[in-house]
């Protein structure tokens, strides 16, 4: 009868402490998302205080790209996400495992559209200024437009990601609201 009784305390003990790293985990990755939408808000924030609404459009989105371009853009927290992947499967559901991975990638695709941006950026500006220097009379060349006409395109992509992501918020808690 004792071993019965010192075998049922153990899986009690056990349960609760798997249940304390559950919660722990729960926890920690839910603050890490949060965080994440706080530095995004922050982010979009600086990007759009003092807009001017009276411009083309294409020139709006450009001008906006190339605000984008001269912002640091935030590391997103994931620390906490790759450190407890171990416990991601007993903690999570598959829905919500899917929803924090669509979460972060999302977060990976803004940094992308960033980099890109800044790359078109780099290389109009590489190339037009490659025959600057050589003393070709510039009338004569044709100029690289290739941010001109590609950012407009991913200001968008960049824009709706970011006001879904704003707008859903947290996907640990999205359906509590």
């Amino acid at each position: 009868m004792g071993l019965t009784s010192s075998e049922i305390s153990n899986r009690r003990r056990d349960k609760r402490r798997k249940n304390r790293k559950i919660n722990s985990t729960r926890t920690l990755i839910s603050l890490e998302n949060d965080r994440n939408i706080e530095l995004l808000k922050d982010f979009w924030y600086k990007l759009n205080k003092d807009e001017e609404s009276e411009i083309i459009v294409d020139d709006f989105k450009i001008r906006h790209a190339h605000r984008l371009i001269k912002m640091p853009m935030h590391s997103w927290n994931e620390t906490m996400w790759k450190n407890q992947a171990s416990l991601l499967a007993i903690t999570f559901t598959d829905r919500e495992i899917i929803a924090i991975s669509s979460f972060k990638n999302c977060l990976e695709h803004l940094k992308s559209i960033y980099y890109k941006l800044i790359d078109l950026d780099t290389k109009d500006r590489e190339y037009n200024s490659t025959y600057g220097s050589s003393g070709v009379e510039l009338s004569s060349l044709p100029r690289s437009n290739r941010f001109k006409e590609e950012a407009p395109g991913l200001w968008d992509e960049f824009e709706e990601i970011t006001l879904n992501l704003l707008e859903n918020g947290n996907p640990l808690t999205r359906n509590k609201k």
